[in-house]
């Protein structure tokens, strides 16, 4: 995956151009999920990212499949670059890439930089803080990178009222996190390595005295390129991450103290590790690579009784995951002509599930395949006007649990279906854009429809009911994006995208009443307009307005319940400010966020953030 990102970085002209460095020096913001916000169709409701409609995003950081927690993990000034592949990217990323991908790449150690350390010091008004460590640098070929971080956040997300009541929150959120991450690297004319370790402790408090978690990450990666020869080069890649996670659940049958008494322990524990390696051929105005990828997860979870520590249920599997790849990129008369074709391989190895008292089940043996090509091709049409089309293709794999754990529950019974099918994906985009004298703008055609959805479909309604996880439908979304940016005046310049889709249910054999309704949590519209005043080196400041559209919660698009409930969630639009003051060895940034303190819903019943007046101090040295 090391090679087919450094691929992205040249090939794909359609999507948008990647978020540079400056970029994120320039907009400063709180973390990388709130600047993927402010662009063009993304949006993200509890660690969910979501592009054009479409759910499954994969996530990739320098190379290695990543998670949304990592993504808020790393700070904005360890970022090189961020490329965002809109529509199904498979082809490149392998499972999960339904609707596209976000491609990190961070500073490889002591790479293109000067020395340097950096102290960081931040605060808000809901009395969060951090303080943050830095430094790098590179002698005589060898780079070195460190940073650590200690950070306290006052959560904003809260749920006062909700048909839920295992969800309603008695206590702000809060949570800390220390982070230690640490690069080596080595280069010379002909080969570059680099080592990162990183490690992540965090605690979190959900807002409910008995609901709280502990985790620990530790990554450890490898990269390496050889230059055999003048357009030859051999890359390769290593990585192990490993991750556990602990804490205690309530009843969760109220805010009164039966509801809030602890009834669960829970623990979770995983280990992904990933290899790849690919040939890169050069010539001229055309590249070429092929390779290999080789992932393995091993994931175990247990919930116990909080009185007795006895597991009341437990589940693990281990999946090997295996993928060849080739991609390309060759001139085609005044064109350009992009290609990409992967075979990912899915073997799942084993998988437990224990419930209580005595049900055990076992499973096995049973491999998912896919073959996901992608084809795209650029053509100049003069006076600075570009046409683009392409067709991409998705897939994300069933559980393991879905594949060989049935169980017993109260009143029903779920079996295993070892026949499910990946869910899949197809989508084509048609471009146009132009950069000229009045700034650089794009308007991008689109339509996606995904097939063999996976859902819960009831086989016997007897007593018990007996269920069963099947590929049961297909859905679809199309729409059109637009965004323009372009300067005005010495020192002022403007951006603003905009993204309108429109989700259907085309088939749901488990409850044909869904046929026609709109996805949950995908608003119709989504809207970002930012102006930015820089009269000096010195001192630039921002305003940012984001607005999103109304979206529906569940499937069966209910607008309020018999209970007086609201699910469907209503449009809002947020202002936020920002200025920076910057000296020879020190930056100071000021922001508000939310400036009007406009209250609003999203995700699942939650209330998102309040105005906060935030401040961050830089010091150089």
């Amino acid at each position: 995956m090391l090679l087919l990102l450094a691929f992205a970085a040249q090939a794909d002209e359609a999507d948008l151009a990647p978020i540079t460095a400056a970029d994120i020096a320039r907009e400063k913001p709180v973390d990388l999920v709130a600047l993927l916000r402010s662009r063009v169709g993304l949006d993200e409701n509890n660690s969910v990212i979501t592009m054009r409609g479409v759910k499954g995003i994969a996530i990739v950081v320098d190379g290695f499949v990543s998670s949304v927690a990592e993504l808020k993990a790393l700070k904005p000034e360890q970022v090189e670059k961020i490329e965002i592949l809109r529509g199904g990217a498979s082809a490149r990323f392998g499972a999960e890439a339904m609707g596209g991908a976000i491609a990190v790449t961070t500073f490889r150690a002591g790479r293109q930089r000067a020395a340097e350390a950096t102290l960081t010091a931040g605060v808000d008004s809901r009395r969060g803080h951090y303080t943050r460590l830095g430094g790098h640098g590179e002698r005589a070929g060898l780079g070195w990178s460190l940073l650590a971080e200690d950070r306290v956040v006052e959560g904003f997300r809260t749920v006062p009222r909700s048909p839920f009541p295992y969800q309603i929150t008695v206590d702000p959120e809060r949570s800390t996190t220390r982070l230690f991450d640490a690069k080596l690297g080595w280069r010379d004319e002909r080969l570059e390595l680099s080592v990162n370790a990183k490690r992540s402790d965090d605690w979190s408090y959900l807002g409910r005295p008995n609901w709280s978690f502990d985790g620990l990450t530790d990554n450890l990666r490898g990269q390496a390129s050889w230059r055999l020869a003048d357009g030859l080069a051999l890359e390769a890649a290593l990585g192990e991450e490993r991750s556990t996670l602990a804490g205690v659940r309530d009843r969760g049958t109220g805010t009164d103290a039966a509801g809030l008494a602890p009834e669960y322990w829970l623990s979770q524990k995983s280990r992904q590790r990933e290899a790849s390696a690919a040939l890169v051929r050069s010539g001229g105005d055309w590249q070429g690579r092929v390779g290999v990828n080789l992932a393995e997860l091993d994931e175990r979870f247990i919930n116990a009784d909080y009185a007795t520590r006895q597991p009341a249920l437990s589940a693990d599997s281990l999946i090997r995951k295996q993928a060849v790849f080739v991609a390309g990129e060759l001139p085609v008369a005044a064109g350009r002509l992009e290609f990409g074709l992967r075979h990912d391989r899915q073997d799942y190895v084993s998988a437990r599930m224990f419930t209580a008292p005595d049900a055990v089940s076992t499973g096995g043996g049973v491999a998912k395949s896919a073959l996901s090509p992608k084809l795209a091709l650029g053509w100049p049409l003069g006076a600075g006007y570009r046409l683009r089309g392409s067709l991409g293709t998705g897939f994300s794999p069933p559980p393991a649990s879905q594949l060989y754990n049935g169980y017993l529950g109260a009143g029903s019974v779920t079996l295993a279906n070892p026949g499910l099918k990946p869910e899949r994906s197809a989508t084509a985009d048609l471009a146009l854009s132009r950069s000229g004298t009045f700034g650089d703008w794009s308007l991008t055609l689109f339509a996606t429809r995904w097939q063999d959805k996976i859902a819960v479909r009831i086989v016997d309604y007897g007593m018990p009911v007996v269920q069963q996880p099947q590929n049961v439908g297909r859905s679809s979304a199309q729409g059109v994006e637009a965004q323009w940016s372009g300067r005005f005046a010495d020192a002022w310049s403007v951006s603003a995208n905009a993204t309108w889709s429109r989700t259907r249910i085309d088939q749901d054999l488990a409850d044909p009443a869904l046929v026609g309704k709109e996805l949950p949590d995908m608003p119709r519209l989504k809207a970002n307009l930012a102006l930015d005043w820089a009269p000096a080196d010195d001192f630039s400041a921002r305003a940012r307005l984001r607005h999103v559209g109304s979206a529906w919660t569940d499937e069966t698009n209910t607008r309020v319940d018999a209970a007086g409930y609201r699910w469907k969630k209503r449009a809002y639009s947020v202002l936020d400010l920002a200025a920076t003051w910057r000296g020879p060895a020190s930056e100071f940034t000021l922001a508000l966020d939310n400036a009007f303190d406009r209250d609003y819903v999203t995700g699942f019943f939650w209330h998102g953030e309040p105005r906060t007046l935030r401040g961050e101090f830089v010091l150089h040295f």
